[in-house]
């Protein structure tokens, strides 16, 4: 272990498509109200870069806009809510084929 980390499972690298999910997440959160520095926040990514997220997100209709005191607010569609789902779904699948064979045997007393 160094600096408090362990050197064996180093934390795992986002993936885009880990990205996507967490920004809809967030905006999911907020019911219809998310605000782009909220969302920011929430998704622990700039501003600026989370806005290409967002206006790819817009494109595949998996989020909508509207404004709010002049100012844009997203909400999640029904279809960003069935990527989400197929998502948590597929992660789960990704997390027992990582873990390996040896990790799902029960523990067996002798």
């Amino acid at each position: 272990m160094l600096n408090g980390r362990d050197e064996a499972n180093p934390p795992r690298r986002r993936e885009v498509t880990d990205l996507y999910a967490t920004v809809l997440e967030v905006v999911k959160h907020y019911h219809g109200a998310a605000r782009i520095t909220r969302v920011s926040y929430g998704a622990g990514m700039p501003v600026d870069r989370l806005r290409n997220f967002v206006d790819r997100l817009l494109a595949l209709g998996l989020l909508t806009s509207d404004e709010l005191d002049g100012r844009p607010v997203y909400d999640i569609t029904p279809r960003g809510q069935e990527f989400l789902d197929t998502y948590w779904k597929m992660r789960g699948y990704v997390e027992v084929l990582e873990r390996g064979p040896r990790d799902e045997r029960p523990n067996r007393r002798r």
